[in-house]
């Protein structure tokens, strides 16, 4: 995609399923990457010999910076700021992709994972945008990709903390972009429904009454962040990649109203 050619983006969360991917399509796409997890690792074992192959010949040379980050902590967020700033490039583009979730009831999942889960899924979006978007708003350009979920936007038990956080996510996204649009800034927000990546094997808590997803319900990783790359560029609010997707985000426009109309109709039966 031409609209990525040289634009220098930050990926947080970049050795994930959905980081891979972004790495590999943007590199496709003559974008310079800044990439940030929470360990650097090698790019060829994070692409895998698969993806790397597709690569332009020169793939190495568009990574400008790979930096560590703890983007749990306000000094972690902080950092990745500062070093950013150290590569002397304007971020064209965020991709905030970082993410963690846990399984289990609300009850059985630990106080302090709960809060870990907010804090790199919701208050490091904050955070990264405090410290970002100023610098974005001042040049009257940029854009954020928000990596959010079907679970932004239909509550999911047994996975609370990581509701709460892409409910968050999604509402931050919205009412900061009605603050900036006209500023120049764009905002997109990607809501995946069932992927395989590894948030997939999350960590358990207790004995939750969870079934395994059929795998015909999965989305491939490479499909949505295809779809979600190429909303961002034509400028989408909201992207819904693929059919189950796409089903949830109607479906839930119209439940709440039959379920309104159904509440007010035995009101009136019963009285």
């Amino acid at each position: 995609m031409k609209y990525y050619d040289g634009k220098t983006i930050l990926v947080t969360g970049a050795y994930g399923g959905f980081g891979r991917q972004f790495i590999a399509q943007l590199l496709g796409s003559g974008a310079l990457l800044i990439l940030s997890d929470v360990a650097v690792r090698d790019i060829a074992d994070v692409l895998g010999p698969d993806l790397a192959r597709k690569l332009p010949a020169d793939w190495k040379n568009r990574i400008i910076a790979e930096i560590p980050a703890d983007l749990s902590t306000g000094d972690g967020c902080r950092e990745l700021y500062d070093r950013c700033m150290k590569t002397g490039r304007e971020i064209d583009i965020i991709i905030h992709n970082a993410g963690i979730a846990f399984v289990g009831t609300f009850m059985d999942i630990p106080a302090e994972s709960c809060e870990k889960v907010l804090s790199i899924n919701l208050t490091a979006v904050m955070r990264l945008n405090k410290l970002f978007v100023p610098g974005m708003i001042k040049r009257g350009s940029g854009q954020l990709l928000y990596v959010s979920s079907v679970a932004g936007f239909v509550s999911t038990p047994f996975a609370i903390p990581y509701t709460v956080s892409k409910f968050g996510v999604r509402s931050l996204a919205m009412a900061l972009h009605g603050e900036i649009k006209k500023s120049g800034v764009k905002t997109s927000i990607v809501y995946p429904f069932w992927a395989r990546t590894p948030i997939m094997k999350s960590q358990r808590f207790g004995d939750p009454p969870t079934r395994t997803m059929p795998d015909f319900f999965a989305s491939d990783p490479e499909f949505v962040v295809r779809r979600a790359l190429k909303g961002a560029a034509r400028n989408v609010l909201h992207i819904c990649p693929g059919f189950f997707a796409t089903f949830m985000w109607y479906a839930v426009r119209f439940w709440p109203i039959i379920a309104e109309q159904r509440s007010m109709r035995e009101e009136l039966i019963n009285n």
